[in-house]
């Protein structure tokens, strides 16, 4: 039988997050700790404003009759956010709960502020279907979470425009045998 595999958003206490399931819907980036629309984060007059940080892993509900492994994470490599919207990622071995000032900015996504992420930042459009991130993570024939984490941001200069940004896909892949 073939496995079934959800998209989770985590939010909320460290110790007990929340996981969403987002598969089939949006995730939204905002200056709150939650999956809500409207999101917003306001246009500075100077520096910058960031999301607070979206969390988000597999996890299976049904089993796979073997494993599920070799898991890649990426986007179409072009930025439709808008004027002014840059977005960052990294993997994380653990959850780590957003944090910032709620209806201003989240903090910066830096491996300082975040200690569980593997490797610093990049710009999140450099993973394409080419050139794809490498996530963490396996499952026996067994339900629950079972990859790394994939942590994103996204963050907006006084260049900004105020108003609905552009929508993004993100493509999870992985082997299942």
């Amino acid at each position: 039988m073939s496995a079934t595999v959800q998209i989770r958003r985590l939010t909320g206490a460290q110790a007990t997050p929340t996981s969403t399931d987002v598969t089939a819907g949006s995730v939204h980036a905002g200056t709150q700790d939650a999956n809500t629309s409207p999101c917003k984060i306001p246009v500075p007059t100077s520096g910058s404003n960031h999301s607070f940080w979206v969390n988000t892993q597999l996890h299976a509900t049904v089993a796979p009759d073997n494993y599920c492994n070799n898991i890649f994470w990426y986007t179409d490599g072009g930025n439709g956010f808008g004027t002014g919207v840059t977005a960052i990622v990294s993997m994380a071995s653990a959850y780590a709960s957003a944090i910032g000032t709620a209806g201003s900015s989240g903090t910066l996504l830096n491996t300082t502020n975040h200690a569980s992420l593997t490797g610093a930042p990049s710009d999140l459009f450099l993973y394409t279907s080419s050139c794809k991130l490498t996530v963490a993570g396996s499952i026996a024939a067994t339900t629950g979470s079972f990859s790394n984490r994939v942590v994103f941001q996204l963050s907006v200069i006084s260049t900004g425009v105020a108003g609905n940004s552009g929508a993004e896909q993100i493509t999870w892949t992985f082997d299942e045998a």
